[in-house]
């Protein structure tokens, strides 16, 4: 065995590990959604691809190490003159350079051609959002069992009798929604879906608008937000534009906040004035 070719080999399959964890990251859709829908991908979760990445990185930083000390006389030889003597800035040197600060400069100032890249991979993950839907808050499913109820408004004694005609028993009121989820084989998003009851006798009245900001709830966009607390979406736009405020359905909370220069708190105050409930 060759130590030389082991390390060259391991550093191009460190790469290779590198590069697929990359393209996965890249598409897996945002942790609340990849969590609350318990996704995967070839039977790994984000969490998993993630920690799969970091090592890969770390083998590969270490197989470089290694690659440099064996090949230390090319590497120099790459920052000689043609009088053999050694020279960092040669033109060779200068263009790799060149083009890695083109691409930094690009990637922290946002233009295109490399905003593009994040701009799909943003398009992406949206999409993996509307398919798998957003949770009710965020890291719901980290929640103990009646935490959650408590913070997204169902009845225990419904949602239990929902759960129990599923099969479900949840004698321990602090269990972890995850936990309980995985334990019956279940996404938490489809846990969720079965303590709601039957879609045709769910309440379709409107949720009273919190007083304060349930933790998460900044994140979700104002469309998810009123499907929650069952609300028109145009009624909620009418009235935040009545307030003076600019509005885009399809922004989270918190961006609809900061661009007019106000908290997400604000928009909930506003839309309970709008809306006639007690402040």
């Amino acid at each position: 065995m060759s130590l030389r070719r082991i390390v060259s080999l391991t550093l191009f399959l460190a790469i290779a590990m590198m590069l697929t964890s990359s393209i996965i990251l890249y598409i897996v859709p945002q942790g609340r959604i990849a969590y609350w829908g318990d996704w995967s991908l070839l039977g790994l979760s984000k969490t998993q691809w993630g920690n799969l990445h970091t090592n890969a990185g770390l083998l590969m930083l270490i197989a470089a190490s290694f690659h440099v000390y064996f090949n230390w006389r090319p590497v120099t030889s790459y920052m000689k003159d043609k009088a053999r003597n050694f020279r960092l800035f040669t033109p060779n040197f200068n263009v790799a350079l060149g083009v890695t600060a083109v691409v930094a400069t690009l990637t922290l100032t946002g233009l295109p051609p490399l905003v593009w890249i994040q701009d799909l991979g943003d398009s992406i993950k949206d999409d993996g959002a509307l398919a798998m839907g957003e949770p009710p808050y965020g890291h719901a499913e980290e929640s103990g069992f009646r935490v959650f109820l408590r913070n997204v408004g169902l009845d225990p004694e419904v949602a239990k009798a929902n759960l129990e005609a599923e099969g479900i028993v949840a004698t321990d009121p602090d269990v972890v929604m995850a936990d309980l989820a995985h334990d019956h084989g279940l996404s938490p998003q489809a846990l969720f879906e079965i303590m709601k009851g039957p879609e045709d006798q769910r309440p379709t009245g409107p949720k009273a608008i919190p007083t304060t900001m349930p933790t998460g709830s900044g994140k979700l966009t104002l469309e998810t937000f009123c499907q929650t607390y069952n609300r028109d979406v145009a009624e909620a736009v009418t009235i935040l534009e009545a307030a003076g405020v600019k509005v885009d359905p399809g922004h989270t909370l918190k961006d609809i906040a900061a661009a007019n220069e106000m908290d997400a708190l604000d928009l909930l105050d506003l839309l309970r004035e709008g809306y006639g409930e007690n402040q």
